[in-house]
């Protein structure tokens, strides 16, 4: 979804509950930044950070690089960046092979979508041990060749290589260092059977998790959310919704409670939580705090089966690592830090290629 162009129906949800909903920040230039984004500290959610400066909008990665943002998919929780390009036209080295290309902060609710296709180009061979396909019939070797400013930069150099991001291993990252690849370009849902000059302009797909309800500290902080109270949860003071209204964390709003009969429902008041008493510990009896425990003191393949762990091969037992590092992300206690269903899939469809190739883990 082109950022000026937005779909009709969404327009006429925004135009009535635009002033019910969670302070949504300004537009930038002829951008509009739908909440959570965050361009200021008085506006969207302070945790989504992005940038305008001058009419345009940009997002800010670790090591000080910064890349603008050419599209935003509101229901979809999604924006995409331009990639930097090559540092010159005779280098074939990224523009920001200083920063070592794109890192993002795992504690911010941002990732780096499955959608993502990379030529990574100037490789060194080192890269031939990973998962990727950096073979002589790469679609890498077309791009090239197909490319004018990257034939002139890059067209003389043996290796280049061919991926697709997903799992854990390109969630927060696509990187660029001499050991590894000095140059990338990425393409958004790329169909590699096009010819290059039918290729998408260069992107890299960004994923936001859907936000919690705004902090607050009084019950002014809460008076552009209709329909809400600021109250404890978890920890801190968030602007609840009232009963008979739920949290829609897409537009940012308290939504009425529809029965099936049409009319408002009431939320049901949370429970407390049942303890029983067991006459055991604590770590014997709840799963959760067993396996946190256990991974906080490095002690996961303790909590593996002996059955399934004695005589596994090397890639087993690290799959089962890779497999137990998913478990401790699904078991953070910060919401916006645990993976989605759909990253997870990802990240399992990941491991079981792995132990289909029998390649190792890549931790690039």
């Amino acid at each position: 979804m082109e950022m000026n162009k937005i779909p009709i129906h969404l327009l006429i949800l925004m135009c009535l509950t635009g002033l019910a909903s969670a302070k949504r920040c300004p537009d930038c230039g002829l951008t509009r930044v739908p909440y959570p984004l965050s361009t200021g500290p008085d506006c969207g959610d302070p945790q989504y950070k992005v940038r305008c400066n001058a009419g345009t909008l940009w997002f800010d990665t670790l090591n000080g690089s910064s890349y603008v943002i050419t599209s935003i998919n509101q229901l979809n929780q999604r924006f995409v960046i331009r990639p930097p390009g090559l540092a010159d036209n005779k280098t074939c080295m990224a523009a920001d092979f200083g920063s070592q290309g794109i890192i993002l902060d795992d504690n911010l609710p941002f990732n780096i979508t499955s959608s993502n296709t990379v030529v990574g180009m100037n490789c060194s061979s080192h890269v031939l041990q990973l998962s990727v396909n950096c073979t002589s019939s790469s679609p890498c070797h077309d791009y090239i060749k197909q490319n004018v400013v990257a034939n002139r930069a890059c067209g003389s150099l043996p290796f280049c290589c061919f991926f697709k991001t997903g799992g854990s291993i390109n969630a927060y990252r696509i990187r660029v260092r001499k050991e590894r690849c000095s140059a990338y370009e990425s393409f958004v849902n790329l169909d590699a059977s096009l010819p290059v000059n039918k290729w998408p302009e260069p992107g890299v797909e960004i994923e936001w998790a859907l936000p919690e309800e705004p902090i607050c500290k009084s019950s002014v902080d809460c008076r552009d959310l209709v329909n809400s109270v600021c109250l404890p949860y978890n920890g801190n003071r968030r602007c609840l919704c009232k009963t008979g209204y739920q949290w829609d964390p897409i537009n940012g709003i308290c939504q009425y409670l529809k029965c099936q009969n049409g009319r408002v429902c009431k939320k049901r008041k949370n429970k407390a939580p049942l303890i029983g008493d067991f006459n055991r510990d604590e770590e014997d009896v709840n799963l959760v705090v067993y396996m946190k425990r256990v991974l906080r003191e490095e002690r996961l393949m303790d909590a593996v089966d002996p059955v399934i762990k004695d005589g596994a091969s090397n890639i087993e037992l690290e799959t089962m690592k890779a497999l137990g590092s998913l478990a401790a992300a699904c078991l953070d206690e910060r919401r916006h830090n645990r993976p989605s269903m759909k990253q997870v899939a990802d990240e399992i469809e990941y491991i079981i290629s792995i132990l289909s190739t029998g390649t190792e883990i890549s931790t690039t």
